[in-house]
């Protein structure tokens, strides 16, 4: 009887064995395979998303599967011309057969958001560069759809810009309506070229990305429209109009005073400024131009670079000197290398300090003096800074400085979500999640632009 009790606690115990196998057989746990990568979509507003990264620079991971809003571009502004003296400034008059050459700029939005901040990524193809803004020439080039004299001094060229317009209390309107229906068209009003860029009642937050003056010192210029006009916001700009006077007759009042332009960013990164079309270490500008063309185009010795170097620096059996790599050299090397040639001598040795000051200032304004000085910003004019694929170096000539990363423009901008400065729309998401913006693309242009009026940023 006992035997037959083990015997059946045995067969108990095989049973239990066998099946508690059979369970860890069941239950073996199998790694799931990871999700698939996400693919970025179309979004019928800019989605804005909480991140916890930065995604403060174009080439962050974030942004390569976030997203996007492609915004369908129109004509906004177009048939706008500057005033007096500024001259081949508006590349994009007509503007989507003009903006660059034609082919659509295929711009696309991204943003995300973390807990202090807002980040807005642009991405649009333009093909041509535009480096400087409102360059000083002296009997510079004509302009094809003006009048004006260039047989002075002039501001020539115009950069790329890509500008953001929010309202700021919800009340912005102009006599096409309120912002909230119309846009951007709040701001518009007047016709031909007194066209005014700024609303009939409330304000606007204008947000300025400009290749002459963004990418060197990576801020972007914080602006306010009102029925006043359009200005910047309060404090200390990044850059400012080099004019001794008036903006566009007067002529440059500053030139580079030849030490290195080292410079660091709102990011930590030391950089060099390109000398060639960046003033930001400055000296008052020296000489009389006027003077300079005069000796420069006299028919004999002293004087009389115009036979060796051509009309207007073009270059002759001597080699042009009116390229805009003429803007890194010192006025003290341009000496030397005239006083060291033998051949200058009848020409350069008999003219006394100042006529070789006025000419070198005539040489200057072949190349094109900046029209902006650069300058570290403070107050709320220092609210946003930005990043790009744009790293302009120090080199000879735009094409060189940009044949490797141009052909896209790819820019993020950062901002605060609350600065709590009355010149600034709040990203308060107490009182909302939806704000609503436009967007201008401008190709060697400041006025007349493509885009969209009224576009809705949603934080998610």
């Amino acid at each position: 009887m006992r035997t037959f009790k083990i015997l059946n606690w045995v067969g108990v115990v095989v049973v239990l064995v066998v099946l508690a196998l059979g369970c860890r057989k069941d239950y073996h746990y199998v790694t799931p395979p990871p999700p698939p990568p996400h693919i970025p979509g179309l979004t019928a507003t800019l989605e804005a998303w909480k991140t916890s990264t930065i995604p403060n620079s174009p080439s962050s991971s974030f942004w390569k599967t976030s997203d996007y809003y492609k915004v369908n571009a129109a004509n906004l502004s177009t048939g706008l011309l500057y005033g007096d003296g500024w001259l081949n400034m508006t590349g994009s008059f007509n503007g989507l057969t003009s903006f660059n050459k034609g082919v659509d700029p295929g711009l696309v939005l991204k943003a995300a958001y973390d807990n202090d901040n807002v980040y807005i990524f642009a991405e649009w193809r333009d093909t041509a560069i535009h480096l400087s803004e409102g360059s000083w020439f002296f009997y510079g080039p004509s302009d094809p759809l003006k009048s004006d004299t260039s047989s002075s001094w002039s501001a020539q060229k115009n950069s790329d810009h890509i500008a953001f317009a929010f309202d700021i209390d919800n009340n912005a309107s102009g006599p096409a309506g309120p912002f909230a229906t119309v846009g951007c068209q709040a701001a518009c009003h007047g016709t031909g070229n007194a066209k005014n860029m700024y609303p009939t009642a409330g304000k606007l937050d204008i947000w300025d990305w400009n290749l002459a003056t963004s990418v060197p010192l990576n801020y972007v210029h914080d602006k306010v429209a009102t029925s006043a006009g359009l200005t910047f916001d309060a404090g200390t700009p990044s850059s400012m109009r080099n004019a001794k006077s008036t903006p566009s007759r007067s002529g440059p009042a500053y030139e580079w005073d030849t030490t290195s332009q080292y410079y660091t960013n709102p990011f930590g990164q030391k950089v060099l400024l390109n000398r060639a079309f960046y003033l930001l270490n400055k000296t008052p500008f020296l000489g009389n131009a006027a003077n300079g063309k005069v000796l420069y185009d006299k028919p004999s010795a002293p004087g009389d670079c115009i036979s060796c170097h051509g009309a207007n620096g073009a270059g002759g059996t001597e080699l042009a000197v009116n390229g805009i790599a003429q803007n890194k050299k010192t006025r003290e090397a341009l000496e030397i290398g005239m006083d060291d040639a033998p051949d200058m001598a009848p020409y350069w040795g008999p003219l006394n300090a100042n006529e070789r000051a006025d000419i070198i200032a005539y040489l200057r304004s072949l190349s094109g003096v900046p029209g902006n000085y650069l300058q570290v910003p403070s107050g709320s004019c220092s609210d946003i800074t930005t990043q790009s694929n744009i790293t302009p170096i120090e080199v000879d000539n735009a094409t060189s400085a940009f044949k490797n990363v141009h052909g896209k423009y790819q820019i993020v901008i950062i901002r605060k979500l609350k600065t709590n400065n009355p010149d600034d729309i709040q990203f308060d998401f107490t009182k909302s999640k939806t704000y609503q913006f436009g967007v201008a693309l401008m190709d060697n242009d400041g006025r007349n632009h493509i885009g969209s009026n009224l576009i809705t940023l949603t934080f998610k």
